[in-house]
């Protein structure tokens, strides 16, 4: 199913995001959206992340089953498309600079905290965190486990990552009830955001970005997320610029990024993406082979 992972990247790349109603991640959000109840407990966030994405899953293994080819290709790039969405992040960034107030309705499409309040170094440092967050969270991680389990495994990390964004706070009202929903999202990029920051430091020595202190920053990072740490720790490292969310969090060395920073980041994230899906590609070679709807030989067959 290789071709259909990079049909899928070709869509992205030149359609970005299908209509909110034809989007299986929207549904998922809205299914639980529907469920979510505060104060509830543990085994009901097990219900909650079950309803939400268990129906729509099924649902989106159909096109598998389909025997008409051509229309079978159509569906399964198309769906395999809504797991990722890497114009739409790039783009985001991009038009986040020059960093004035016009410009921060892009920036707070990206982070949840309130850059309207903050100033343009954080509002910088705020949007690179989030790309190399979503990096991981929106790209790496389902091509990942596209990698593991194929198109059904793309979906569901995306559907995840989908839940926990939903219901996975801390918050005393959803504590209990999205225990379940973030720590699946935790497991699930506990691989990918190790497997990418490495990548990314291969990517920032192929820029001349000369990482800086990396394993200092990495160990003095106080960021909660044991994944999130690793990307944003990564890219304050490579960058040379200190990233910091006001009242929780200063991560590495040096000032506060700029606007040069935000398109320093860009470069790092475009040729993070080039190695990631190079790795990827001869992995999946080596395990299945590059047939478009099959695994007709390669180490899985053997086995």
């Amino acid at each position: 199913m290789l071709p259909i992972l990079y049909l899928a990247v070709l869509i992205d790349l030149t359609l970005g995001e299908p209509p909110i109603y034809i989007h299986p991640v929207v549904w998922v959000g809205k299914i639980s959206e529907r469920l979510i109840v505060p104060y509830k407990g543990y085994l009901y966030g097990v219900f909650v992340w079950t309803i939400s994405i268990i129906p729509v899953l099924i649902l989106l293994l159909f096109p598998l089953y389909i025997p008409n080819v051509i229309i079978q290709i159509i569906l399964l790039t198309f769906f395999l498309k809504t797991s990722f969405s890497i114009k739409m992040l790039y783009e985001l960034v991009k038009k986040s600079i020059p960093l004035n107030k016009e410009n921060r309705k892009y920036a707070q499409q990206l982070v949840r905290r309130n850059v309207y309040e903050l100033d343009d170094p954080h509002v910088a440092s705020a949007v690179i965190e989030s790309l190399f967050e979503s990096l991981v969270d929106g790209i790496a991680s389902p091509i990942f486990w596209f990698l593991i389990f194929g198109y059904p495994g793309a979906l569901l990390q995306r559907f995840s990552n989908t839940m926990d964004s939903m219901v996975g706070y801390k918050t005393l009202e959803l504590q209990k009830e999205g225990w379940f929903s973030a720590k699946v999202d935790t497991l699930m990029n506990y691989i990918p955001s190790r497997l990418t920051g490495i990548l990314m430091i291969i990517a920032g020595y192929i820029l001349g970005y000369k990482p800086r202190n990396l394993c200092k920053a990495l160990k003095s990072s106080r960021i909660e997320s044991l994944n999130a740490r690793y990307p944003i720790s990564f890219a304050s490292s490579i960058l040379h610029v200190r990233l910091e969310k006001p009242g929780y969090y200063s991560v590495g060395e040096g000032n506060l990024p700029r606007e040069d920073d935000i398109r320093r980041a860009l470069r790092l994230f475009v040729v993070t993406l080039i190695l990631y899906f190079t790795f990827i590609s001869i992995i999946y070679y080596y395990l299945y082979g590059i047939s478009l709807l099959t695994y007709p030989y390669g180490l899985i067959e053997l086995i």
